[in-house]
């Protein structure tokens, strides 16, 4: 009774979690989605992103398959937001062989006590490790990005203060800025040296640099050459409004750094007990090991773990 109880438990448990961390992804998404619609009907209609004219490189024929699902697309949008050279299908070539080699060492390393589980928990692992340096790269550079913005929008205002126009100023601005920033806006002024339209480069710039600062930057600009104004000191208005941000998700970090915290200690306090005991006593953990119910018992209580560390994680992210 109490497996039967505990196998039906821990399913239903996990997926009523799910459903709720999916559906609260879907609404944040669907807000992202509003505020980005709003901003982008400060452009023409006739503005459309614009296609890449720098670089045209080959096609291959894995790419157009995954095309029609819409990975490939993304994928390497995310791989251009990271600052990497990749590829899309060298890519899933590395996660293809690190997936293999998770499975070979499932085969010979049971952390899941049973051959098959281990060697699918493994190369599910194992696979998704190109995919979490793409997602770690990424979320740094666009951090560096944000940290170097309100200093950039300073310089392009007192460059405009100065008498130079709005193009020169930006190129200024871009050949004096660290990168990211100056990669990004040396290849924005680079599209519009080219003849694309100036709403046209920035909100391509606004696709590979997903940014709600850089979006408020972007109407700001676009607003000012429909219908005039002084556009530096609104640049010198938003640096400012962008480093109180700063200041406010400094003092939410110090004070949500106890939830952190707890969820560090929560999960690694269970496997420091267990890796103590199997050392000082390991005749204590053999029986959950030799008894059919045990294995079952030690695989909801990592599945637990896992679960409870993203639902603190969950709580105490806030954005700003």
């Amino acid at each position: 009774m109490p497996s039967i109880f505990f196998l039906t438990f821990v399913p239903v448990f996990g997926l009523v979690l799910t459903s709720l961390l999916l559906m609260n992804r879907y609404l944040s998404a669907r807000r992202k989605a509003a505020m980005k619609e709003a901003l982008r009907e400060v452009n023409s209609p006739a503005v459309r992103p614009l296609t890449p004219i720098l670089l045209a490189p080959g096609r291959h024929p894995l790419e157009g398959i995954l095309e029609r699902f819409n990975f490939n697309r993304t994928l390497q949008l995310r791989i251009r937001q990271a600052g990497l050279t990749w590829s899309p299908k060298a890519v899933l070539l590395a996660m293809g062989i690190c997936a293999v080699c998770g499975a070979v060492l499932g085969t010979r390393l049971h952390v899941l006590f049973f051959t098959a589980s281990s060697s699918a928990a493994l190369a599910l692992a194992a696979g998704l490790v190109p995919l979490v340096v793409i997602v770690s790269k990424r979320r740094k550079r666009l951090r560096d990005f944000e940290q170097q913005l309100p200093d950039a929008l300073d310089f392009l205002a007192r460059a405009m203060r100065a008498g130079h126009a709005f193009t020169i100023s930006l190129r200024i601005m871009a050949d004096e800025s660290p990168d990211p920033l100056g990669q990004e806006f040396r290849t924005l002024c680079m599209e519009h040296s080219l003849g694309a339209p100036l709403p046209g480069v920035l909100e391509a710039l606004i696709a590979r640099v997903p940014l709600v600062d850089l979006q408020f930057f972007a109407a700001a600009v676009t607003l000012q050459r429909q219908t005039g104004g002084d556009l530096s000191e609104v640049l010198l208005k938003l640096a400012g409004v962008i480093r109180e941000r700063f200041a406010l998700r400094g003092k939410i970090r110090a004070t949500s750094a106890h939830g952190r915290m707890t969820s560090v200690v929560l999960m690694a306090m269970p496997a420091g007990v267990t890796m103590f005991l199997m050392v000082t006593s390991p005749q204590y953990l053999q029986i959950l090991q030799r008894d059919p119910l045990g294995k079952y018992l030690i695989m909801g209580a990592a599945a637990g773990q896992i679960i409870g560390y993203f639902v603190i994680r969950r709580i105490v992210d806030f954005e700003v």
